[in-house]
């Protein structure tokens, strides 16, 4: 039976190894194993020591906020453009995802639609 577990924000967890913050699990060719207890595992198990994740404990953070479209191209855009930078040999400093969102809220606005 599959059991999960809600976060802060109300947002339901799947309980197994891989929402588990003490996760140490290795796929061999097609099984899981846990290293932690040196067993397979499938994809459903979990053990008494089963503590949500930290990304899973944040889940629902942003509170209804979406990024708009235009700032997510703008952002592809920008990160192409470092790639396509370093594919021809230039070095050039990548912009930090900050620096990125700054300059897109000065010359389009906000980078968030309200839903």
């Amino acid at each position: 039976m599959k059991q999960t577990k809600k976060n802060h924000f109300r947002i339901a967890v799947k309980k197994c190894c891989a929402s588990c913050a003490r996760k140490d699990l290795t796929r061999a060719v097609s099984a899981r194993w846990c290293e932690k207890h040196e067993k397979k595992v499938m994809a459903c198990d979990y053990c008494n020591r089963w503590r949500m994740s930290r990304q899973l404990r944040m889940a629902g953070f942003a509170r209804g906020k979406v990024k708009r479209i235009e700032y997510l191209r703008y952002l592809m855009a920008e990160r192409e453009i470092e790639s396509v930078a370093e594919q021809n040999g230039l070095t050039i400093e990548a912009k930090s995802i900050e620096q990125i969102r700054v300059e897109f809220e000065k010359e389009y606005g906000f980078i968030y639609i309200n839903i």
